[in-house]
């Protein structure tokens, strides 16, 4: 009898090792020295989201405007700020301040390396705080905080300038950017300012006093956008150092100091999506496509698997997605730019989407999932998804969510970011260009979920 009892511990022990926060669906109570495991399958429904507006609090800033013949329009603009950090000063025998400008530096770009764009610099004229919080959705209207200012700058650029020779562009330590003289007036504004050291004592002294941030934005052009890693305020200056010779204050050098846009002061990111007719309306897949672009909404059938097996152990429950090698029907992208593909998805709740970024959350593989994309099955997988199905079980018990989206989650492209021993510590929208065309829809390819499980 003891040898029946720890047989019986021992595969207990075995099917619950597989996953070892499985929350079981019953008791589980065998007398019998074998437990029998069956799988059951089930029909999942899926569509496209159009994800108008994400949330996009971030230290990265996006430029340019796209047209791709698949999906549409796309461009993106920012505002940021500048920080001073604290300690800030000019150099004591500063003679003048000879110029002024913005410098963008970024490490890559989507679309045609040669089209010309202007880019255009405004000053933010209202001030803005953590308590803007429309400031932190791609939707927010840059417009309203710039107004009855005037443009600083013009700049026209393309992804890759041609006027650095090869040789450069093709080092390690070669970092594009585009720089926009801010010009005469700004110089004058930042050579009064320095008569003020106060203003210079900390980032909410100068963006108070001195400048409280600038628009950035595409007005020209068409055919690329740039990823920018670095913002910088470059102020070039004149002043007086000793000689060595005579110890005489009289030698003239030629200097500058960069203040830089950091997590310490605010960006806020403006993209629009303006789309193909019928975008998100197809019923034979689904897309995912970033950036504020369109995710897949995926309908569980947790009431049926709840009437057959509510008195069951959910040992595992796996959800496969997989991806079409082409963006479109033709077998053949349109585009000659052919886009990424999203390498991370997070498969989260509706209804907890909003605060999962906002509340800036990470998965926690019982209502969020992170999946990532298998280029040998072309696929996303999901594989604890009983842990969901568990907790959707238990508010069918006791009445809580009844809503219309308790069984919906959204499979949202992701980027992750990681601690020095690799540890994932963040996850949030991505917002380069990215695109996957998926199995599934009201009339595509049909998408399953699988299920196995053991009785009691």
């Amino acid at each position: 009898m003891k040898l029946k009892l720890l047989a019986v511990l021992a595969i207990t022990a075995a099917l619950y090792s597989c996953d070892d926060s499985t929350t079981g669906i019953g008791d589980f109570v065998s007398n019998i020295d074998k437990i029998e495991a069956f799988s059951d399958s089930y029909k999942v429904t899926s569509r496209t989201e159009k994800l108008d507006s994400i949330y996009s609090r971030t230290n990265r800033a996006y430029l340019g405007k796209y047209t791709d013949p698949d999906f549409g329009e796309y461009s993106a603009g920012f505002i940021t700020q500048i920080n001073c950090p604290e300690g800030f000063e000019f150099p004591e025998h500063l003679d003048k301040i000879t110029g002024t400008s913005l410098e963008l530096y970024y490490t890559g770009y989507y679309g045609d390396s040669l089209a010309t764009l202007t880019v255009q610099v405004d000053e933010v004229s209202e001030p803005i705080t953590d308590e803007n919080d429309d400031l932190f959705y791609t939707s927010f209207q840059p417009e309203n905080y710039c107004k009855g200012s005037t443009y600083l700058a013009q700049k026209s650029y393309s992804a890759v300038d041609l006027s650095v020779s090869d040789s450069i562009r093709n080092t390690s330590g070669y970092y594009p950017g585009i720089k926009i003289d801010l010009g005469e007036g700004f110089r004058q504004r930042i050579q009064e300012s320095t008569n003020h050291p106060e203003y210079y004592k900390d980032a909410y002294s100068f963006i108070n006093n001195v400048i409280k941030g600038f628009y950035v934005h595409t007005i020209q052009g068409n055919g690329s956008v740039v990823y920018i890693q670095d913002i910088w305020l470059r102020i070039n200056m004149d002043y007086y150092v000793e000689r060595k010779s005579t110890r005489a204050i009289d030698s003239l050098v030629h200097g500058n100091a960069v203040l830089a846009a950091s997590k310490e002061v605010l960006m806020a990111t403006k993209m629009d999506n303006k789309w193909n007719s019928g975008i998100g309306e197809e019923t034979g897949h689904t897309y995912l496509k970033t950036p504020a672009g369109l995710c897949t909404e995926i309908e569980l059938p947790v009431d049926e698997i709840y009437d057959t097996h509510k008195e069951d152990t959910l040992n595992s429950v796996t959800l496969s997605i997989k991806k079409y090698r082409y963006l479109n029907e033709d077998n053949e992208d349109k585009s000659p730019y052919k886009m990424g593909i999203p390498q991370n998805v997070l498969l989260v709740r509706k209804g907890e989407f909003k605060d999962f970024f906002e509340k800036n959350k990470t998965y926690d593989n019982k209502t969020s999932f992170l999946g990532s994309y298998d280029s040998s099955s072309n696929s996303y997988t999901f594989s604890k998804l009983n842990r969901l199905i568990s907790h959707i079980f238990s508010e069918i018990r006791t009445g809580e969510n009844n809503t219309e989206d308790r069984d919906k989650v959204l499979l949202i492209p992701v980027t992750t970011e990681t601690d020095t021993e690799g540890n994932i510590i963040g996850v949030s929208h991505d917002m380069e260009v990215n695109a996957a065309r998926l199995f599934g829809g009201e009339t595509g390819e049909e998408l399953n979920i699988e299920v196995i499980y053991t009785k009691p």
